[in-house]
């Protein structure tokens, strides 16, 4: 009796998988795993990505010519303070953070022969370092009159999340 009600109840649940399953391809037999859950045909679609945003940032000590950096940082805070941190590190006094950036390219573009104190360094963001570059190498001659190089790039960019 109780292998007859066991019988049963599995002939049940089998039959309730077969019709759970009807979207089938022609020829194929319900509950075949070439067949679809009925309710639309379509499996569901994942969840899109998630991006976390990253900082970068710098830090001067003008007089001592020391630039202290950071990059894939959470926040704009952290940016700052890991590059004022590093400014810090290498002996600056002065160091304050002057140029920030998220999810971009950055640059620091200063003439070749850099005198501290009178030479002006270029900090610029782009979507490449090959853009910021460009701009910033332009602006470093003109305030400087002078040949410029970048003496230092770096890219922040976004943190798969899940």
């Amino acid at each position: 009796m109780k292998v007859m009600i066991f019988l049963l109840s599995l002939s049940g649940s089998l039959s309730a998988m077969a019709m759970a399953q009807i979207a089938c391809p022609q020829g194929v037999t319900p509950g075949s795993s070439q067949c679809l859950p009925s309710g639309g045909g379509a499996a569901p679609s994942p969840a899109p990505p998630r991006w976390r945003l990253t900082w970068g940032a710098m830090a001067e000590d003008g007089t001592a010519g020391y630039v202290g950096t950071s990059t894939g940082q959470f926040s704009r805070r952290s940016a700052r303070q890991e590059a004022m941190r590093k400014c810090e590190g290498m002996g600056g006094r002065n160091c304050k953070p002057i140029f920030d950036y998220k999810n971009n390219c950055a640059v620091v573009v200063e003439p070749v022969q850099f005198v501290p104190g009178s030479s002006i360094a270029i900090y610029r963001d782009g979507s490449t370092v090959e853009d910021a570059s460009g701009v910033a190498l332009t602006n470093c001659r003109q305030k400087n009159g002078r040949e410029c190089k970048v003496n230092y790039s770096n890219c922040s960019h976004p943190v798969l999340v899940n």
